[in-house]
């Protein structure tokens, strides 16, 4: 099958400064890996779309809250293809 994303949705987006729950991705291919890089492609958080959605809390690998700027959301297939599904917009 293609590897294809339907009608991607962040929510919320952008993230606010005093927003602390969870950012949903949905509309992800389902089991597809998911990374979230910074702009420079530092990693910041990975995990499986259960069901083609993902949430995240905003954090780094280390627990702290990301700095503002635009994250990206990147997806691999089984078969490596990695495509940016959707970019995430981090507000100071």
């Amino acid at each position: 099958g293609r590897f294809t994303h339907t009608d991607v949705k962040v929510f919320p987006n952008p993230v606010r400064p005093e927003y602390d729950g969870l950012v949903s991705v949905s509309g992800l291919v389902t089991n597809a890996w998911i990374k979230i890089t910074d702009i420079s492609g530092n990693l910041v958080f990975q995990t499986r779309a259960d069901g083609g959605q993902v949430s995240w809390n905003g954090r780094d690998i280390h627990g702290r809250k990301v700095n503002s700027g635009v994250y990206l959301v990147m997806a691999t297939s089984d078969f490596g293809e990695e495509t940016v599904a959707a970019k995430i917009l981090f507000l100071k």
